[in-house]
Order: C-alpha cells, then sequence, then structure tokens
C-alpha cells in the first residue's frame, strides 16, 4: 500500500511538472525574440540576416545634412518613396547626439526611427564621429575647442589640421563612449522591430596623401617597435596576404621586428601602412564599445582615388585594399570594410574588396543608368550586401525607381542563388556592344540593344540572369538581347533553342506569366550559318524596356 501510494503521489509529481510546462511554453515564445541582425554564410554566399531572413539591401545614402533635424528629413520621404527602396543609410552625428558631455539626446535617433518604420524601411546609421570625410566636423563643440584634451593632427610643420588624432587616448575614450551610448539606445527602443539593421562607423577617415601624422604622439609611435600583434599576424598569414601588400611587405625585407621605418620604410606606402594601423585601431575600440551594448553589424567606408589603387592617390590610412590585412589584424571587430566606389574600375574594387573573405557592401556609389547595371553586377557577380547610391533624394523621377522596384521582387531570387555561379550579370554599352558569360552548362552571348540596332537615348544595356533549373532561367535585362550554346556541343555539335519563353514578374515570390513569346519577340539573329557554328539558333532573349523573362532551352 504504502509503494502503491508512493507511486500514485509521484505519477501525480509527473502530470503537475508536464503541465506547468505547457502552461508556461507561450510565455517563452511571447517573450522569445530572434537574434539581432547579423551575418551568416547561406546558400555559398555571406547574407545579411534580419529578424531571421536573408535581406538585399537595395538602397540609397542621403545628404550629408539630411538628418539634421527630424523636420527636415520629413521633407525628403515624398522623394524616397518614388525611389522604391528598401533601406536607407542616413547620418547620426556625435554633436547631435551628445551637445553636452555626458548628457545624449536621441531625439533625432528616435525620428528616424519612426519614420523608418511608418515608410516600411530599414536604416542603416552613419556614426559621424571623430570623422567625416577625413575631418572632424561633426565632433562636439566641447571637443572642438578643448585642444589640449583632445589633440588634433599636425602636418610636418607643425601646423594644426582640423582632424582629431589617432594617437590620443582621449579621443578615443570620448568617441567610444558616444558610440556606446547610441548602440545602448537603439537596442532599448529596437532590438525587437530591428528597423536599424547596420552602422557605418566614422566615413573615409585618412589624412593627407601618402603623408603621415607629425604630433609628438605620432612621432613617439612612429619610434616605437611595430607591435607584436601585428607582426606575428603578418607572419602567420604571409602566403595569402594581400598580393601588392605582400610585395612591399617582402621588398624590404619582411622583417618582424623593428621600428614602423625599418619594417616598411619611410615612403608613402610606409606611412599608409602605419597610419592604417591607428586608424584601423581608434575605430576598432569605438566598435568595440558600440557592439558590447548591441551587437549588429557594422563596417567602415573608404574613399577610393581617382587612380586606381595606386600609393598616394586617397586618404592616407583609410580601409583600402593594400591595407587589408592591416584593418583586418587591427580591427577585428569590423564586420566588413566598405569601398565608397565613384571612379575607375567598378569590378575591379569589387573583386578587391572581397579578397580575405571581405563582405562587399558598397555605402556610397552612382545611381544612374551605368550605376543601376553596376548594382546588377555587385549583387550578382560579387555577392553585394547593399548597393546604396548616394544623395538618393536627387534621384525622385529618374530610372533607378522602376529599377528598384524590380529588384525588389527579384531580391528572394538573388538571395537564393550563389554570385557568379548561378547568378550572373553584364552590362553593355556603346563602348562595349558585346560581352559573353557562361551559367551552368550554357554560355550565353549578350549584345546591346538587339538585332544589330542600338536603343536611342540610352547609355547601357544590362541583364541579371539566374538559374531555376540546368535548363530553365528568369532573366531580368533592359536594352539588351541574349543568345544561348552550350559551352560543350558534344561530337553531334548540338544547337540550342528555346523551348518555351514567357513575360512576366513575382508577386510574393510566386512567378505569374502575362504572355507568352514567340515568333519576332524571340528572334534575335536571321545569320543562321554562322549562328550553327557557334551553337546557337538564333532564338533568344530580347529587351527594350526594363522586364523579366523565363525562358527554358532545349538541345537539338
Amino acid at each position: 500500500m504504502v509503494n502503491g501510494c508512493f507511486l500514485q503521489v509521484a505519477a501525480t509529481r509527473r502530470h503537475l511538472f508536464c503541465l506547468l510546462m505547457v502552461l508556461l511554453i507561450p510565455f517563452f515564445g511571447m517573450n522569445a525574440q530572434p537574434a539581432g541582425p547579423h551575418l551568416e554564410t547561406r546558400d555559398g554566399a555571406t547574407r545579411l540576416i534580419v529578424s531571421g531572413e536573408p535581406y538585399l539591401c537595395i538602397a540609397g545614402e542621403t545628404g550629408n545634412s539630411a538628418s539634421g533635424s527630424v523636420a527636415y528629413m520629413e521633407t525628403l520621404w515624398s522623394a524616397l518613396r518614388q525611389i522604391n527602396l528598401n533601406t536607407v543609410l542616413v547620418p547620426v552625428s556625435w554633436e547631435m547626439v551628445e551637445p553636452q558631455e555626458g548628457k545624449f539626446d536621441f531625439s533625432i535617433v528616435d525620428g528616424l526611427i519612426g519614420q523608418a518604420r511608418r515608410e516600411g524601411v530599414k536604416l542603416s546609421l552613419l556614426w559621424f564621429g571623430s570623422w567625416k570625410n577625413m575631418v572632424s566636423s561633426y565632433a562636439p563643440s566641447w571637443v572642438k575647442t578643448n585642444r589640449s584634451r583632445f589633440p588634433l593632427l599636425q602636418d610636418k610643420n607643425g601646423g594644426q589640421i582640423q582632424m582629431l588624432s589617432v594617437f590620443s587616448d582621449n579621443n578615443i575614450q570620448a568617441d567610444a563612449r558616444a558610440f556606446a551610448a547610441l548602440m545602448r539606445h537603439i537596442r532599448e527602443v529596437d532590438a525587437a522591430e530591428q528597423t536599424v539593421i547596420m552602422m557605418q562607423v566614422e566615413n573615409e577617415v585618412g589624412y593627407s596623401f601618402g603623408e603621415r601624422d607629425w604630433s609628438d604622439l605620432a612621432r613617439k609611435a612612429w619610434r616605437a617597435s611595430v607591435p607584436r600583434e601585428l607582426t606575428a599576424y603578418l607572419a602567420a598569414r604571409r602566403d595569402s596576404l594581400i598580393p601588392e601588400f605582400r610585395a612591399y611587405w617582402e621588398s624590404l625585407g619582411a622583417r618582424t621586428s623593428g621600428s614602423w621605418a625599418e619594417l616598411f620604410g619611410d615612403t608613402p606606402a610606409g606611412n599608409e601602412i602605419f597610419m592604417s594601423y591607428h586608424y584601423a585601431k581608434y575605430i576598432g575600440a569605438v566598435v568595440a564599445a558600440g557592439k558590447k551594448e548591441y551587437d549588429i553589424p557594422m563596417f567602415a567606408n573608404a574613399s577610393i582615388g581617382r587612380q586606381d589603387r595606386k600609393i598616394a592617390t586617397y586618404p592616407c590610412g583609410g580601409p583600402i585594399p593594400f591595407v587589408m590585412d592591416i584593418w583586418q589584424c587591427a580591427a577585428p571587430q569590423l564586420d566588413a570594410i566598405s569601398p565608397d566606389i565613384y571612379y575607375g574600375d567598378f569590378e575591379g574594387h569589387c573583386w578587391a574588396y572581397t579578397q580575405n573573405g571581405n563582405p562587399l557592401i558598397i555605402p556610397e556609389t552612382r545611381g544612374d543608368d551605368v550605376g543601376l547595371g553596376r548594382a546588377l553586377l555587385a549583387y550578382a557577380e560579387h555577392g553585394a550586401l547593399c548597393f546604396s547610391p548616394f544623395g538618393i533624394e536627387g534621384y525622385a523621377g529618374r530610372t533607378i525607381g522602376s529599377f528598384y522596384a524590380d529588384m525588389q521582387q527579384l531580391a528572394p531570387l538573388v538571395l537564393t542563388r550563389a554570385p557568379g555561379k548561378t547568378m550572373r550579370a553584364v552590362m553593355v554599352g556603346p563602348d562595349t556592344t558585346e560581352q559573353t558569360l557562361e551559367i551552368g552548362k550554357y554560355r550565353v552571348l549578350c549584345e546591346y540593344g538587339h538585332r544589330g540596332s542600338q536603343p536611342a537615348g540610352e547609355t547601357v544595356g544590362y541583364a541579371l540572369i539566374l538559374q531555376a533549373e540546368d535548363d530553365s532561367f528568369y532573366v531580368y535585362g533592359r536594352n539588351i538581347s541574349l543568345q544561348f550554346s552550350l559551352v560543350d556541343r558534344g561530337r553531334n555539335k548540338l544547337v540550342t533553342g528555346i523551348l518555351d519563353c514567357e513575360e512576366g514578374s513575382f508577386e510574393d515570390g510566386t512567378w505569374k506569366p502575362t504572355r507568352r513569346l514567340n515568333g519576332d519577340q524571340i528572334m534575335n539573329d536571321y545569320t543562321f550559318d554562322k549562328a550553327y557554328l557557334d551553337g546557337r539558333s538564333g532564338n533568344g532573349l530580347r529587351f527594350g524596356r526594363a522586364g523579366v523573362q523565363y525562358v527554358k532551352l532545349y538541345q537539338y
């Protein structure tokens, strides 16, 4: 009887425990929150994850003073709506967040978040702290007017430059405290909704081209031994260092002990390395303070010179490819270093900024027709997380509005394709009227316009090719024609033709065809004998105005 009573009591306790857990499940479920915005590797590419799902920033950056007041920012939304973006990059300045030391005002931050939520867009905030475009104009007045406590960079002649010195602990600590307070506030008001998804920390840092800081603090650092942290990092990764940097270091003997001049030379390149390390340490400390409060993706951006990748053609010390290893060593807290691309070889810059596993974020660039073709190249060829023309409010009423609307419908496909493999892009124009690329087992001939004609008044043509299955593709194009052939035609010299072709669009991720295309709409080339030699049937896709087509191929 005792044993029976004991078993009955035990069973009752188990039932009560199970009942309690069932009752608590909704409680835990209601309070559970998805991880904050972060980066993950998915589908063979680095993805930005927001509220648990991959997110593609189809973005634009406002002018520098757009967030000078909530009321002024309010006047821009009618223009921003026309652009159909999903993300706005907008500045938040130190002087407005901490107008008096230790006294914070987040009214502008709260206003920006509230406006973005109302408009259904996300924000990537730009922290204009110690520097914006090299200078320290956005630092608070209590920093600017206390030169003894917050020292400036000096030139060779002792001249004071309007740039906070990277060698001052006071400068670092003041900036880091303000940024930490900002990130703590964003976490408190936005962690659940995830309106703010990334942070740019500072903006286009550096000093005059090829020069270094000559203040007393900087001279002392220049004479000191290069930190063991850096020399050990370089030695351990010697075989995988950025080729240009490795070649330069090895030309000086690849030494791992000594002063900065001994290891890297008293040259513009040596100055670049020296200043880069200390800018990166400074910004890394600011980022670390912010991430301690709210750990979301953070990046630093670089001004790229007009003469591509040549030392002393861009601000000395910024995160440019030559010193990528220096930045990744000194500021491992950063999730990415990012290029502002206005000049030079766009794809070359994209390639350079995806070395060493660096995710590609383009916070500033062009938004004209050439820029839109570049956006496709960035997303499809280089796995860009963000493409963002600068001064975006000025593009209202231009082509980018319809282009961004198209990109929003295609984003779910882009986010599930491997850049450069199951997703390709091309841009052609008057100077380069024809290009060929490969995707899967197919070669694609891409020509500006169609049937040899070039569209009047148009500067470029472009296409985004997304593989659906082995023999089928979704293609987004404008002012371009495409013909497909097999990379390997085999012994039978197979020719590729079009089995099905539809024009349509995606609605909530589902393909909705609007009409079937055939006849003139898929006939690109009547020189059949020449086309046959290349494995083409003469059938292809043709785009004048922008649109999406689905094509299924076959061989005969």
